[in-house]
């Protein structure tokens, strides 16, 4: 989605997940066997049941070392990704110096290990994750509101560290617990040859859902291609960025029964991604005074209730975004052009709002690298009928010396660049969220091309910024027309990119 000027535009996200990724409904993309090399983002919760061994057995008279380990099998998972489903398990935790021991019954900070196994599906297709770990200082004993006696491993603090498919972090726990209270253990303990094993049930939940945006905590997505989950895995896999939201495009070109039917959202339904969607207001037809005399509202009405009924109600929409471009039908050109697009946008707004099921939010976006003779507040719809305020940010430049540093700080200062944004968005008390963003390589060569500065440029904006979400556009519209980080054309931000997302 990229026709570009003369002055520029554009539109715009260790573990080891194992993946028989065998069915999931991506438009053309075939259905194929893979490996998936990334995080699976979120936390999943899991009732466990199974056993509690010691070795050697614990009891009174016993005064050797006591380790054990938890044995236990998994079930009644739920996740916080909805593009993670689990269906069985198993977990096994071990502790050198039991949590329980004959002489107290008690013990706090004792060394454990996590380790969880799953099988279940993502994205619809069958999967198995590999094992997650955590290794924690913090293990202690417990009881529960019956007064049976078990452990638990609480998230936050001690030291830990994590592998697997899930990052464990501050937000995983473990707890589990025997059917005996502490006085009847201590009971126990006096048998002469003690005991080897104690049945438990219990609770673990690995991974935490408040850090989706991996090393940098920033929310991230990817345009990759229309209508396609599997090359968002394959951006995952190569990056280690995890993502959370997916830009795509509804038809522009082929008039409105080719738009609004909305026929690429089913694919992202059950897929846990965000689908932050472009909606072209002028699809190849039409006019934007016709717009604002309300002449195109049945259309919007029939996009809603098709995207309700596809499962993206609560789709963020770019309704006519980079409007401020000419390479669009819906180009604000002059002060009289934003008017009606300002008139346009809130019968388009009003029309969806009123369709049943829905919950969409409306991300007002221009480009940033374009010039217009009207003020940016001239073609703004208004606070009532806008949620989230953006701009697209390419790396290219038309200026001197045409280097990193003089295209980063003409990113910050042009007419809609991304000091105009902070400064709006404040103004108005809207959230930002950049739904295009990438290094580029032009035909006209006027993109920086393989230039990591702008990849550490644009992280650092966004954490002081406070970005909702940030989409990458992560496709090469031509050969030489070039956007796609992993594509081999831009190693060192790539590189970059790992460092600062992944």
């Amino acid at each position: 989605m990229r026709p570009r000027p003369m002055v520029s535009i554009v539109l715009a996200t260790a573990t080891v997940v194992l993946v028989a990724y065998l069915g999931v409904t991506a438009g053309s993309a075939a259905a194929r066997a893979r490996v998936y090399r990334g995080p699976a983002p979120g936390a999943v919760t899991c009732a466990l049941s199974g056993a509690l061994s010691f070795s050697p057995r614990i009891s009174a008279s016993g005064n050797a070392p006591h380790s054990s380990r938890l044995d236990a099998k998994l079930s009644s998972c739920t996740t916080s990704d909805g593009a993670v489903r689990i269906t069985s398990g198993r977990v096994r935790e071990s502790f050198p110096a039991s949590p329980l021991n004959c002489a107290s019954v008690s013990s706090t900070g004792a060394p454990a290990t996590v380790r969880v196994k799953w099988k279940g599906s993502l994205f619809g297709g069958r999967a198995e994750f590999s094992a997650t770990t955590e290794n924690s200082s913090r293990s202690q004993l417990v009881t529960n509101s019956n007064g049976f006696a078990g452990f638990t491993v609480p998230g936050g603090g001690g030291q830990s560290t994590a592998s697997g498919s899930f990052a464990a972090g501050s937000g995983s726990t473990a707890s589990a617990y025997t059917p005996f209270t502490p006085s009847a253990l201590s009971s126990m303990c006096q048998r002469p040859r003690g005991f080897h094993t104690l049945k438990v049930s219990g609770v673990i939940t690995v991974g935490s859902p408040t850090t989706p945006g991996g090393a940098s905590g920033i929310a991230l997505g990817d345009y990759a291609g229309t209508d396609n989950p599997d090359n968002l895995v394959a951006f995952s896999e190569t990056t280690g960025a995890p993502l959370t939201y997916v830009t795509d495009y509804l038809d522009k070109t082929d008039g409105w029964a080719a738009m609004d039917n909305g026929n690429i959202a089913g694919a992202w339904a059950g897929t846990g991604y965000h689908l932050v969607l472009g909606v072209p207001i002028l699809p190849g037809t039409g006019t934007l005074a016709q717009g604002a005399a309300g002449d195109y509202d049945q259309y919007f009405s029939t996009l809603a209730s098709n995207l309700v009924s596809d499962g993206e109600a609560n789709a963020i929409l770019r309704l006519g975004w980079e409007f401020n471009g000419y390479w669009f039908p819906w180009y604000v050109q002059s002060s009289a052009d934003a008017a009606n697009f300002v008139t346009f946008w809130r019968q388009i707004v009003n029309t969806m709002r009123a369709v049943p099921g829905q919950q969409f939010s409306f991300l007002w976006n221009a480009s940033g690298s374009t010039a217009s003779s009207y003020a940016p507040a001239q073609a703004y719809p208004g606070d009532a009928y806008v949620d989230y305020v953006g701009t697209d940010v390419y790396d290219n430049f038309w200026g001197s010396p045409f280097t990193p540093a003089a295209a980063w700080a003409n990113q910050l200062s042009e007419q809609w660049g991304l000091n105009w944004l902070a400064s709006f968005a404040s103004a108005h008390g809207k959230p930002i969220a950049i739904p295009e963003w990438s290094v580029e390589y032009r035909p006209d060569g006027h993109g920086l091309g393989d230039d990591p500065s702008f990849i550490d440029n644009m992280r650092t904006w966004f954490e002081l910024h406070n970005v909702v979400f940030a989409d990458i556009f992560s496709f090469d519209t031509s050969g030489s027309y070039r956007n796609d980080i992993t594509d081999g054309t831009f190693p060192r931000s790539l590189a970059e990119f790992q460092k600062d997302f992944g």
